[in-house]
């Protein structure tokens, strides 16, 4: 007999960390699965058609695919939910949204439930910032006083940390990061490359959501980073690809004719000889598998923008430099970083050493299933 999975999403779900999550995956294995969209009743029509509007399938479709749009239908849901079904919240462990109701009325149907903590919080590393970072953790603890999970899913040790004092009432559930691939794939392009993480200046989901921009003057930034590669391509005898972001189609040519390849950002990574970014959440497979790493900025990027670079792990490792000063210098010496003495934060962000079970096994044991797990191999999964 299956067991029912509710996931519960209080925010937008985008695909990028739908496919990630993979509620197909226990849909296929053991479980009947519904996935509740409750974003409508936290936000407007008009900031959830900003997030989605990049790209006409941004928004993730899941099993059983259900969309509210008042607080009584949703309420009526949660009423009728089965006795020994769980509920996986998939948005809620900092509090971003007013949605403490949900857990009251699961906790009044005394139907469990668990909680993810996929994005470890960069820790401050200046003894300035330490006592923010302490207030919000303390607040988080304070708001979150009230829930009763049977535990929180996330990664590494820090994550494990941050669990035990945001929501110190549930169990610790470890798993490796589904933010990166762990085991091999299959090259998808052809010979030695460089590869540029792209995060889309023209249409940033989140920024559009809530109503500000990540880039002052996008052509001039285009025009910028199009010379960084041609100086690339000339520095190291090979072309440069483009991982194109998965939350926005180009309606035009801005990289002057250079391969573009959508939703295969990570297996890119995996094969490349060395990478480009900024700060997008990919580029942290590159502690993974080991990928020299220039991180650059640029003269454009807001305010708003630069508030994301401490969030970033990537950016506590290597410090961006301006897309303008760098030079072959320079660039040979970011080629040069060894990514293999990076275990440390492999350790504390992305995976625990005592994790030897993928994903999927770990989280169908927890929830009482024995499924037939078939790994991923060569399907991305993971996005940015």
């Amino acid at each position: 007999m299956s067991k029912k999975l509710i996931f519960i999403g209080s925010l937008p779900t985008s695909k990028l960390f739908g496919e990630k999550l993979d509620a197909w995956w226990f849909s296929n294995h053991g479980f009947e699965v519904e996935f509740w969209d409750l974003s409508k009743l936290f936000f407007t029509n008009d900031r959830l058609s900003a997030y989605f509007g990049g790209k006409h399938d941004y928004r993730y479709i899941g099993p059983g695919h259900r969309i509210f749009e008042n607080v009584d239908e949703a309420k009526g849901a949660l009423s009728e939910i089965a006795d020994g079904t769980i509920v996986w919240h998939i948005s809620r462990f900092y509090k971003l949204a007013p949605d403490d109701w949900i857990f009251a009325e699961l906790r009044r149907r005394n139907i469990s439930y668990c909680l993810q903590h996929f994005d470890t919080l960069i820790e401050p590393t200046s003894i300035g910032q330490k006592p923010r970072y302490w207030l919000r953790t303390q607040r988080q603890r304070y708001l979150n006083k009230q829930l009763a999970p049977e535990f929180v899913v996330g990664s590494g040790r820090l994550g494990r940390k941050q669990s035990q004092s945001v929501v110190p009432q549930a169990r610790f559930v470890s798993i490796p990061s589904i933010k990166v691939l762990w085991r091999p794939s299959e090259p998808i392009a052809d010979g030695a490359y460089n590869l540029f993480v792209d995060e889309n200046v023209d249409y940033a989901p989140d920024a559009n959501m809530l109503g500000y921009t990540i880039s002052s003057d996008p052509d001039a930034y285009y025009a910028r980073m199009n010379k960084l590669f041609d100086d690339i391509e000339e520095w190291s005898g090979s072309p440069v690809i483009i991982a194109a972001s998965g939350k926005y189609h180009y309606k035009q040519d801005r990289f002057n004719g250079r391969p573009l390849i959508y939703g295969q950002t990570l297996r890119l990574i995996q094969h490349a000889r060395g990478v480009i970014g900024h700060m997008s959440l990919a580029l942290e497979q590159c502690l993974v598998s080991e990928k020299p790493l220039l991180v650059v900025d640029d003269p454009s990027f807001t305010v708003e923008k630069r508030r994301g670079y401490p969030l970033s792990l990537i950016h506590l490792l290597i410090k961006p430099i301006n897309v303008e000063e760098v030079s072959k210098q320079t660039y040979l010496q970011a080629m040069s970083l060894k990514m293999e003495n990076m275990r440390n934060l492999v350790l504390d962000y992305l995976k625990e050493d005592s994790v030897t079970s993928d994903y999927y096994s770990i989280i169908s044991s927890e929830l009482g299933v024995d499924a037939k797990f078939e790994r991923r191999q060569t399907s991305e999964k993971a996005g940015k």
